[in-house]
């Protein structure tokens, strides 16, 4: 993919914001903490249960109000496809295996990735979270031979403690062993996890999600839901008067607020689009038999899918992108429609 030209990280916690503000956006490499889509930022602004998901440590008041960080990515810095993102389909056991609801998100979960070449990043993160995983579970298996439950030393201090009965020559050979796995899962956590940064001065704009703002977006993303035309100027005008107007708003000097939500927009529509179109694909393969896992094989994604009713949904769309004057507002993503909507509709027929 295109690396977009401005990004947006939903922060629930207003400290976290300002510490954005002040010292630059830290993160991960290869890393899901960015997004190219407004919809999605102002979801993870708004929902504190999303932070059970993040790095953040900073408490959140029970009537705290997040923001909407909006940065336009480096010269130096490439926006990508997070890590653990792809699935593998298995079309003669109809199973899909991998990271599938990351992959249904698609552009909607994003991650920064210093200067390289980004599938080769990728590969060798998703290689060292895997090889982390072997680690730890070399430790618990370790530790559980030694009579140790893994719970009780999730620190060194624990560990001294857990082993405290033991002799002196058993307690030397279990420290040892375990100071030998935790250098090694530190050097493997550097690969895993290398530092993705964005200077202070490419944060543009602190937003506060307001209910007129969510107002406006919403009826953006109903449009796109039901396929139907987007005046993109339209939008551009309601939501950049919108965050002009707010007084809470911080805005970065000399910042074009209306190109850069415009350039948002655009690219909010990509992902939402994209989003939908892979929801799809995932039901009809759910309606043709398949089993969906994500994560590997750890969790299954059950679903029912009426088919009947999944038929009508594509049918409807279909009727709309193949009228003579249909457009969202996005010729490449009108041919992405026409494209592939189509296929799935074909593919859910030939599975009947």
């Amino acid at each position: 993919m295109k690396s977009p030209e401005y990004i947006a990280h939903g922060t629930s916690s207003e400290k976290d914001a300002q510490g954005i503000q002040t010292e630059g956006f830290d993160a991960q490499e290869g890393r899901a903490t960015v997004s190219a889509d407004l919809l999605y930022a102002f979801k993870w602004a708004t929902k504190q249960e999303r932070r059970n998901a993040s790095k953040s440590h900073s408490e959140v008041e029970e009537e705290e109000t997040g923001r909407m960080m909006i940065m336009e990515v480096p010269d130096d810095a490439t926006v990508d496809y997070a890590a653990h993102t792809s699935i593998d389909v298995d079309n003669e056991s109809q199973e899909i295996s991998g990271y599938s609801s990351k992959y249904e998100s698609g552009r909607r979960q994003l991650a920064i990735y210093n200067e390289g070449d980004v599938n080769d990043k990728r590969e060798s993160i998703e290689a060292a979270k895997q090889e982390l995983k072997q680690i730890h579970a070399q430790y618990n298996e370790f530790l559980e031979q030694n009579g140790i439950e893994p719970h009780q030393a999730q620190t060194k201090a624990d560990l001294v403690e857990a082993i405290r009965e033991f002799d002196i020559e058993r307690q030397t050979v279990i420290l040892q062993k375990a100071e030998e796995l935790e250098a090694i899962r530190i050097e493997k956590g550097k690969l895993a996890e290398p530092n993705a940064r964005i200077a202070k001065e490419h944060v543009l704009m602190s937003v506060v999600p307001t209910k007129e703002l969510w107002g406006t977006l919403e009826g953006l993303q109903n449009k796109i839901r039901n396929v139907e035309k987007i005046d993109l100027e339209e939008f551009t005008g309601e939501i950049t008067k919108i965050i002009q107007d707010n007084k809470e708003n911080q805005l970065g000097s000399g910042v074009n607020v209306r190109e850069v939500i415009g350039n948002l927009l655009r690219t909010t529509i990509e992902a939402e689009v994209m989003k939908m179109v892979r929801a799809f694909s995932m039901d009809v393969k759910r309606a043709n038999g398949y089993q969906i896992y994500n994560r590997g094989k750890d969790e299954v994604k059950e679903k029912v899918v009426d088919k009947q009713q999944l038929t009508q949904k594509l049918e409807k769309i279909i009727s709309h992108i193949e009228s003579k004057d249909f457009d969202i507002g996005l010729e490449h993503v009108n041919r992405y429609l026409r494209l592939n909507v189509p296929k799935l509709l074909t593919e859910l027929n030939k599975g009947a």
